[in-house]
């Protein structure tokens, strides 16, 4: 009786080792690559933190606010022309007739206020309202020559606030990163300027401020 004997695979021991190891060596190229994928894209993603700055236009509003100082002029009757304050409570204090509320009027809506409380009293025909010092301004800080607050009696951009603070310190400011702190709708937002293009002529649109802006120009680090 011959004993059988079944056929052989084909397959050597050593070829499933071989196998193996191409398999591993494949796996970990792949588990390389998803890794560089992912780093790449936590580069290219993460959040900027320079907000971009709005769209504004100059600030021209001619409302009166608490701390304005103003000249009510009585034409010839020069005895009554009289220069005041705008006080806390909005008011400012004038002959013959007292406290009169002036915040939140424009000075030709308050002279027309006056013009009616003054006809019974007088016999005028003339009066004027001018706004001699406005109470809104800014405050500059940071690498500037003389920081401190500058008034806000015209329109003005944040380039002109830092020259009226004499200009930056040209060994230690930082042009191209000047930040502007303004107050909106109960929070405070940071916008982020580059204003070494401004300088060089490369930035033609102006970041134009608003009352109580607060403009810090940063100073250079220095590695050592």
């Amino acid at each position: 009786m011959k004993a059988t004997t079944s056929p052989q695979s084909g397959r050597r021991p050593g070829d499933t080792r071989t196998r193996a190891v191409e398999t591993g060596g494949i796996l970990c190229r792949l588990v390389a690559l998803t890794l560089a994928v992912l780093l790449t894209a936590c580069q290219t993603t993460s959040p900027s933190a320079v907000t971009t700055p709005p769209t504004a236009e100059p600030y021209t509003s001619t409302v009166l606010t608490e701390g304005d100082t103003i000249r009510v002029a009585f034409g010839a009757d020069t005895n009554l022309t009289t220069v005041a304050k705008v006080q806390l409570d909005g008011t400012v204090t004038l002959p013959l007739i007292g406290a009169v509320k002036a915040a939140g009027l424009t000075p030709e809506q308050l002279r027309a206020d006056l013009m009616k409380r003054y006809e019974k009293l007088l016999s005028i025909n003339e009066l004027t309202v001018a706004v001699l010092a406005s109470s809104a301004s800014v405050y500059v800080s940071g690498a500037v020559l003389k920081p401190g607050r500058i008034p806000l009696d015209r329109p003005m951009t944040a380039l002109e606030a830092i020259m009226e603070a004499g200009g930056f310190d040209l060994r230690r400011a930082k042009p191209s990163a000047v930040v502007v702190i303004r107050k909106e709708d109960g929070q405070q937002r940071h916008y982020t300027l580059n204003l070494q293009n401004a300088l060089r002529g490369q930035d033609p649109t102006p970041f134009h401020l608003k009352p109580f802006d607060i403009i810090h120009v940063p100073e250079k680090r220095f590695n050592f």
